[in-house]
């Protein structure tokens, strides 16, 4: 011990040597303080109190100024609220804190100091040195956790220079409590809670000292330790520790705390070298066992995304080992650990999601990126590519367009996965493809995109048709998902971009041989919503009315229109199915009073079929004010008159045009919103609610006609239809 400068500072000292002197703690407390003489306990606790005379005489300028700075003296009441449950104590295990409390107070009293926190910090701190000898190493088992529980009670309430100048003197004190394995949770404790204080009065000049001078950094070492401990209780306030001091450190132009990369590289040695541990057990006995060194690297992933959730995230020049380190750990069959690392890459997104730490973004998604795994690797790849989602889901949050830009590139990259023989694989691809498609196409490449966006599109939806290619043919279900999610993401921009999409989907639909029609389904309604239905019946037109040969009819469609047509063109309706279902019903007529066929019977119900697609029509029509003129609404009329079948129909979708444009009018939601959703503005909205209460005279004279000719239990949809045009009827 000759060489050694600072004998009580416990990080220059041999390991083996503080704990050898620290286990000797508790021989010399002379059979505990609690157990002593009244009078014994009065004097140990008053040479505490007369150290506080030293630099804070009472009444003292500087004392005063000191208690000013933070606005406590003994009316503060968070920290006496505190100190006057220890006062009167519930517990039996604090009766010695209650006793030096006590007495500390009294010959505060005594010596008619002030108590306020700086005088309690000086007398506890007198205290400490009686309780803790850190020369030789020597604790007193009974005096030391009272006092620095005391301690780290009133640390919080110190100035921060104060703390500053006694920084070495605390943590000396404390060095062979912090290095015993003997030692107990709460007083291990409190000296972390006393440990934290310190560090969080640091300033930028403390936490530059290097290691080889006492510092700040030898204390947070110290805490790095502790929150791998054993016990749980002592391990979890460490770890709280840890986080408070990293998010909130001292003034400085960088992003990082100055001790964040110390906290990184020693978080990823002790996660890397358990690892290594397990993985050679593994190797050795050529199994995989969750063996007694999984709860190890569980805390020190948990360890590692304290860290990252920090202020100013994982640091920059640590990101590439800890992705490697997070995707060996992903490999694991433990689902514990694939959880905690997944969670980790969690919080490392939702930290760069913050503008003031997005530049390290791309360093991140880079290194990701290179440890693509092989295709074949079922046990890594999935991981990956939700990994991989997640980061661009952020990446388009932060920095939109340059994301956008690589979307067909990031697309191409993924859906090779598609033809992967592992289904896990497969599925895990598809949902990142859909991810892309969700997350990264930004809202004004639908509502005005650039010639450059137009482009991006166009290339997404020719690597989309690539997928339907026999190369896929095992991942069609999973690429019928992909094709759902394009229609969905590209809206109306999809009906130039995807037709042959639609078309091969149409054609797998009709053949008998196709075993997936109702995931066909799926796919082409999703692209009726989106394209609307005139793009798709000029890709796969239906053939009713004079179909040809080699084009096969196709009537399946119509259920299909029927539950997604909105928003579209009226006009469609009239020039496409008015036609349709006037060739129908003319067969219908022209058969006779003959007893129906089947074949007559089916053009009666593409008749009923067709109308029941006007409510889709008339909800939010683009055209109305085009679409709804003097001869369609007579139109209506006559039908009303003369086929009570189709009553239901036409009634819902007229009530449907009013309603739909008076929700858009009640939505609060920004106008650009709505035009993403509807493409229907509220002037718009209003304009279509004036204009069909020009036709609102003459309809509710039809309807009340109407009305009174059909039998009370069928007259619900013609109330309600009467009543939606009441509502616009200009007052007179």
């Amino acid at each position: 011990m000759a060489d050694n400068t600072n004998p009580g500072n416990f990080t220059n000292r041999p390991k083996e040597e503080v704990q050898a002197a620290a286990q000797k703690g508790g021989q010399n407390s002379g059979g505990g303080f609690a157990n002593m003489d009244p009078e014994k306990q009065k004097e140990i606790a008053s040479k505490g109190g007369q150290a506080s005379s030293g630099s804070f005489e009472p009444g003292s300028e500087k004392a005063k100024e000191a208690g000013r700075k933070l606005g406590l003296y003994a009316n503060d009441m968070s920290l006496e609220d505190k100190l006057e449950k220890i006062r009167a104590p519930n517990l039996q295990n604090q009766r010695a804190t209650s006793i030096i409390l006590s007495a500390v107070e009294e010959t505060l009293g005594d010596q008619k100091h002030i108590q306020s926190p700086t005088a309690y910090f000086a007398a506890l701190l007198a205290l400490l040195g009686q309780a803790i000898v850190p020369s030789n190493g020597t604790t007193n088992k009974e005096l030391a956790p009272a006092v620095v529980y005391l301690l780290d009670l009133v640390v919080t309430h110190v100035p921060a220079p104060l703390l500053r100048s006694k920084f070495s003197q605390i943590l000396t004190s404390l060095a062979p409590i912090l290095t015993s394995e003997d030692a107990e949770a709460p007083l291990l404790r409190s000296s972390i809670g006393c440990l934290e204080s310190l560090l969080l009065a640091q300033d930028a000049a403390a936490w530059a000292l290097p290691h080889t001078q006492i510092g700040p950094r030898r204390a947070v070492a110290g805490l790095l330790s502790l929150a791998s401990n054993q016990k749980p209780k002592v391990r979890k306030r460490a770890q709280e520790a840890i986080t408070t001091i990293l998010k909130n450190p001292p003034p400085s132009p960088s992003l990082d705390h100055p001790v964040a990369d110390m906290c990184a590289e020693t978080a990823l040695k002790t996660a890397s070298d358990v690892l290594a541990i397990s993985d050679a057990r593994n190797k050795k006995t050529k199994t995989y066992t969750q063996d007694q060194h999984q709860p190890d690297l569980l805390h020190a992933l948990h360890l590692i995304k304290i860290i990252a959730s920090a202020s100013g995230g994982w640091p920059s020049k640590k990101i590439e080992p800890l992705c490697e380190l997070l995707m060996a750990v992903s490999r694991s069959n433990n689902e514990y650990l694939t959880t905690s690392a997944f969670e980790v890459f969690e919080v490392l997104f939702t930290g760069m999601a913050d503008q003031m730490s997005s530049s390290k973004l791309p360093r991140l998604m880079e290194a990701i990126s290179e440890l693509k795994p092989s295709r074949d690797d079922s046990q890594l790849l999935p991981p990956w590519l939700a990994v991989i989602s997640r980061g661009y889901d952020v990446s388009a949050q932060i920095s939109r367009d340059e994301t956008f830009q690589k979307l067909p590139n990031l697309f191409d990259m993924v859906s090779v996965f598609l033809s992967s023989s592992s289904h896990d694989i497969r599925v895990s691809a598809s949902e990142c493809l859909i991810s892309f498609l969700v997350n990264c196409i930004p809202d004004t490449a639908i509502l005005e995109p650039s010639i450059y966006e137009e482009k991006i599109l166009e290339k997404l939806a020719l690597a989309a048709n690539s997928l339907l290619s026999v190369r896929y043919q095992t991942a069609w279900m999973e690429v019928f998902n992909v094709q759902a999610a394009l229609f969905e993401a590209m809206k109306w921009r999809a009906s130039t971009l995807t037709r042959s999409i639609v078309y091969t989907i149409g054609e797998l639909r009709a053949s008998d041989s196709f075993n997936s029609k109702k995931e066909a389904d799926t796919v082409l309604s999703t692209a009726i919503r989106a394209m609307g239905p005139q793009a798709i019946l000029e890709t796969l037109p239906l053939n009713l009315i004079k179909p040809q040969k080699g084009q096969p009819g196709r009537a399946w469609l119509l259920p299909l229109l029927r539950d997604n047509v909105k928003n579209t063109q009226l006009l469609h309706f009239r020039t496409e199915f008015v036609p349709l279902s006037e060739a129908m019903y003319q067969r219908v007529i022209d058969h006779g009073e003959s007893d129906k066929t089947v074949e007559i019977k089916i053009f009666e119900t593409i008749v009923h079929q067709t109308w029941a697609l006007f409510p889709g029509y008339c909800n939010l029509p683009l055209d109305l004010a085009n679409a709804f003129d003097q001869s369609f609404a007579e139109l209506l009329s006559n039908l009303l008159y003369s086929q009570p079948n189709l009553r239901t129909s036409i009634c819902r979708g007229l009530q449907t045009l009013v309603e739909s444009n008076q929700e858009v009018l009640a939505v609060k939601s920004d106008e650009r919103v709505l035009q993403l959703q509807s493409r229907v503005t509220k002037k718009q909205a209003q304009s279509n609610i004036d204009h069909l209460a020009q036709f609102a005279g003459n309809l509710l004279a039809v309807l009340f006609n109407v009305y009174s000719q059909t039998l009370p239990q069928y007259r619900g949809h013609i109330l309600q239809c009467i009543n939606a045009y009441l509502s616009i009827t200009p007052e007179t």
